[in-house]
């Protein structure tokens, strides 16, 4: 296979605990050990006296300036916001989705809140902010020799509302790196089923944000609790907002648990003491949480969003429409063939795979 110099440049920190950077690091992993250069960067951080309407552009001027005290590119993997003139002409440019950032900005628009006199200059202000943001992207799409989305739902949103770009429309899916499925097998192999009629414990992963379903869920808690009050929730990695929202009452009688936040370490502990998982998100790019959830063996009930579609014919008996119903069962099957033809797509060097040879098909055609 031909040696190619690839830079893969991701929009968060480059820490595993943020989802984007956890994809980045698995691709660029993947991709050095079969046998290519690969540069990873990020454009943060920036200064601290960086306001908040002046950093995607000086994340822009980052970037060309980075690109421009390297050596050539064959393939610049880059979010579409910071493909610039100069990273359009640098290198085969793919803008890689991590999040349906549009939609994102559109569900902020539906739950813009004013609260005070403050909020009547900031939410115009942080709008028209956003409007900017949109207009980048479209710009980088436009840019781009392929687009690649996350997902098969993003792909057929992308072709419904883009034709234009049908021929730059590729899509990939999202998966765990090769450590943590080794260890959610574990899991899952000595996980005991509930398969009496006693408590069910249920667990929700996500910060606390309108677009992760918050208020689903909490609706789904209060008639879950008033028909079956042996049951236990745990509300996890939401930070400190969900206590203002989270009944006070469920909290001190031990129905609800809050994690704030948890080290990935501690995931492992949490799948493995839950017997039903939560996935309610009304706009979302993966949830990799699902595969998580899945992984471990757990059953899940998910609105149809992310990877949802994607994940559905491999989990037919554990994954299921939200909300579940009044008589949940757990004691399901699990089917191990499903797992076996699983590992053959959802794994990072299956993903690179794939991608890889598109990309050298079309390096081919133009030499």
């Amino acid at each position: 296979m031909q040696s190619l110099r690839i830079l893969i440049i991701t929009h968060a920190p480059l820490s595993p605990k943020y989802g984007a950077s956890q994809m980045a690091i698995n691709l660029a992993k993947v991709f050095q050990e079969q046998g290519h250069d690969v540069t990873l960067w990020s454009p943060l951080p920036l200064p601290p006296e960086t306001k908040w309407w002046q950093s995607t552009q000086q994340m822009r001027s980052k970037v060309d300036a980075f690109i421009e005290s390297q050596k050539p590119f064959d393939i610049i993997d880059i979010p579409p916001i910071f493909i610039t003139q100069r990273v359009s002409q640098s290198a085969l440019v793919v803008a890689r989705s991590v999040q349906p950032d549009i939609l994102y900005i559109a569900e902020s628009f539906t739950n813009c809140k004013i609260k005070n006199i403050k909020d009547i200059v900031r939410i115009p202000l942080s709008n028209l902010y956003s409007l900017f943001q949109v207009s980048l992207i479209l710009q980088g799409w436009k840019r781009a020799k392929y687009i690649l989305c996350l997902g098969s739902l993003e792909l057929q949103w992308m072709k419904k509302w883009f034709p234009w770009w049908r021929s730059k429309l590729i899509y990939y899916v999202n998966a765990l790196s090769k450590e943590e499925q080794e260890a959610l097998t574990q899991i899952r192999l000595h996980r005991r089923q509930n398969h009496s009629q006693g408590s069910i414990k249920f667990l929700w992963i996500g910060r606390w944000v309108s677009h992760k379903g918050t208020t689903q869920m909490l609706n789904f808690i209060k008639k879950r609790t008033a028909s079956h009050p042996q049951d236990t929730f745990t509300i996890a990695g939401c930070g400190t907002e969900a206590e203002k929202d989270v009944p006070i009452e469920l909290i001190r009688a031990g129905v609800i648990k809050i994690v704030h936040s948890f080290e990935r370490s501690q995931l492992y502990t949490l799948l493995a003491n839950h017997d039903v998982g939560l996935f309610t998100s009304k706009v979302e790019g993966w949830g990799l949480v699902l595969n998580e959830m899945l992984e471990s063996g757990m059953q899940v009930y998910a609105t149809p969003v992310g990877g949802v579609q994607d994940l559905q014919s491999f989990f037919k008996e554990t994954l299921k429409p939200f909300p579940p119903p009044l008589q949940l069962m757990t004691n399901f099957s699990i089917n191990s063939q499903n797992f076996e033809d699983y590992y053959k797509i959802f794994t990072w060097s299956e993903i690179a795979k794939s991608y890889i040879n598109l990309i050298i098909i079309d390096l081919c055609k133009k030499n």
